[in-house]
């Protein structure tokens, strides 16, 4: 039987156990050798460095939750880009097939680049887990701003072990595709902060607004121990701005559940719309809500909905927007007009002087004026933008909102491969700590 996350053991892990010597690039095999193509694939599918999605999964639940990996023998990294580089370069004569040697080329090329940094890799793909079933966490109701961490509640006894019965059920697995980077489009990245939130909404939940669909099951059950709102008998509307790949949005959809509004930048759009649509069927399977995506600018928030393709204001408007679930026009054109969704989600969103007063006045635009209206944002906690996050609560306090829970988590990204955070350029993770809050009016 799997155990509780907050009873997880290193054991659990398989890590600190197990481990063997690793390999030195000399015992790989040498192209003197004349190695045949089969093996030297094999090689290189070894050397491969998987994009991490920043969790690691207990034994106790894999092959169950999540498919068991076979485990790859590590390799030591000194020479190894030599290495690749030698079979790159190399005719390899003595295969025969020109389709096998391109394919060995390719794997080669594709081992290096993968050894440049997310910077330098080509798209990848990475699935994140999200546990349904987490300890309930509620924030310091009272917020302000003060300091206020989290303070853990344990589930009863008799709904823990209802919860443990089915836990390698309570996983939502979301699908992401990260095209290459270019210039400086960091919204085709999925960042720490995007998936703690993701992690945090069902914790959250108790917080949020009512929604008024008929939960799942399983969620129900979590939703009634959180002291969550019962269904309410309107459709409720959630924004994420700048959603990046969509790990927050999408998860919101399935958790809550909640239909949901991805939105970013008409360069980030098109990749957003692919996620959306290829966790559709995982979503429905969670009698989630439907998803969305389209175009806000924060510096013309009025021009909502808008087309990833361009268009003036006036081409603006539902028939414009990419639809991942059928609507209907008049629920689209609602969301044109100021003060439309209870509940607004942003992860990482200041990475700009200018932006926490772009994004404080997209807030203020769209967050309904009623009482339980919710915004919920997470940054990490970078000294370099120590300003920007000031600026952000200053003018936060400034629109009328007021802190109502917060706090720290710690969790890790993979940016550090590039060279940020200490990275060694070989796939390491740079842990990242983050703040969390959630926003109400006062």
């Amino acid at each position: 039987m799997a155990q509780p996350g907050s009873m997880l053991q290193l054991g659990d892990l398989d890590l600190g156990h197990e481990e063997e010597e690793p390999l030195d690039v000399l015992d790989l095999p040498q192209l003197y050798t004349k190695p045949p193509s089969t093996t030297l694939l094999a090689t290189l599918a070894d050397l491969a460095s998987e994009p991490p999605s920043w969790d690691t999964t207990p034994r106790s639940t894999s092959g169950v939750s999540t498919p068991l990996r076979r485990r790859k023998r590590k390799v030591r990294s000194e020479g190894v880009p030599a290495y690749l580089t030698k079979i790159i370069a190399s005719p390899l004569a003595w295969i025969e097939c020109d389709a096998e040697k391109e394919r060995v080329w390719e794997a080669a090329a594709q081992r290096l680049s993968e050894r440049s940094g997310r910077a330098g890799m080509g798209a990848v793909s990475r699935t994140f887990a999200i546990p349904l079933g987490v300890p309930v966490i509620h924030a310091d109701a009272d917020g302000g701003g003060g300091g206020g961490g989290d303070t853990e509640h344990p589930v009863p006894a008799e709904a823990e072990d209802e919860e443990e019965e089915d836990e390698e059920e309570d996983i939502l697995h979301i699908t992401l595709h990260e095209p290459a980077l270019t210039a400086d489009n960091l919204g085709l990245k999925t960042w720490a902060a995007s998936y703690l939130l993701a992690k945090r909404l069902v914790s959250l939940r108790a917080q949020l607004p009512p929604f008024p669909f008929p939960l799942p099951s399983r969620i129900d059950g979590i939703a009634r121990i959180a002291g969550a709102h019962p269904p309410s008998t309107m459709r409720v509307q959630v924004l994420e701005l700048g959603a990046g790949t969509g790990l927050v949005g999408l998860a919101a959809a399935a958790i809550l559940p909640a239909d949901v509004w991805l939105t970013d930048l008409p360069e980030i759009v098109p990749n957003l719309e692919r996620n959306a649509r290829a966790n559709a069927v995982g979503i429905a399977g969670l009698g989630g809500g439907e998803v969305r995506t389209g175009v806000l600018d924060w510096g013309q928030p009025g021009a909502f909905p808008s087309s990833p393709h361009g268009g003036d204001d006036d081409d603006a408007g539902p028939a414009n927007s990419s639809r991942i679930a059928e609507h209907s026009d008049s629920d689209s054109h609602a969301h044109s007009h100021p003060h439309s969704f209870p509940l607004i989600l942003a992860a990482d969103p200041l990475y700009s002087p200018a932006h926490p007063r772009l994004l404080v006045r997209a807030i203020g635009h769209h967050l309904a004026r009623r009482r339980d209206a919710r915004v919920v944002v997470e940054m990490p906690v970078r000294e370099a933008y120590a300003a920007e996050r000031a600026d952000f609560r200053a003018r936060m306090g400034g629109l009328g909102l007021r802190v109502v829970g917060e706090g720290e988590e710690v969790g890790f990204d993979d940016w550090a491969a590039s060279g940020i955070g200490g990275g060694d350029g070989e796939g390491e993770l740079a842990e990242v700590r983050c703040w969390w809050s959630v926003w109400g009016w006062r």
